[in-house]
């Protein structure tokens, strides 16, 4: 794959034409884009092998608008002024919650008692 082009504020859009945001952090196999309005802002984390292209400019993903906007993992960074914020990370899919043995009303998790012998 040839070296991507990722840059600090360049447009970001997805495969079926819809903008993302702009790119506010390139990293070393990923990238952090920043959309949405003035009150409700959106933070992304994608990763090199989900663009399609790159320039200085411009940065087209492989993924469409209904993919980006689907239940994905999220994670807390810290900022280049150390404030902490949420991202969502692109492609990682939501982490289920643990098994929590108070919402049962059997007691516990089903097991294999053949597993154990």
């Amino acid at each position: 794959m040839a070296e991507l082009s990722i840059q600090e504020g360049a447009t970001v859009y997805t495969s079926d034409g819809h903008e993302v945001g702009k790119v506010t952090e390139a990293l070393t196999n990923e990238f952090i884009v920043t959309g949405g309005g003035l009150f409700h802002k959106h933070e992304y984390l994608f990763r090199d092998d989900l663009v399609q292209a790159a320039t200085p400019q411009r940065v087209d993903l492989k993924v469409n608008q209904d993919l980006v906007s689907g239940k994905w993992n999220t994670l807390t960074l810290r900022d280049k002024r150390g404030q902490d914020r949420s991202v969502v990370q692109v492609g990682v899919p939501y982490t289920v919650p643990r098994y929590d043995e108070s919402q049962t009303t059997t007691g516990g998790p089903p097991t294999d008692e053949a597993e154990h012998r």
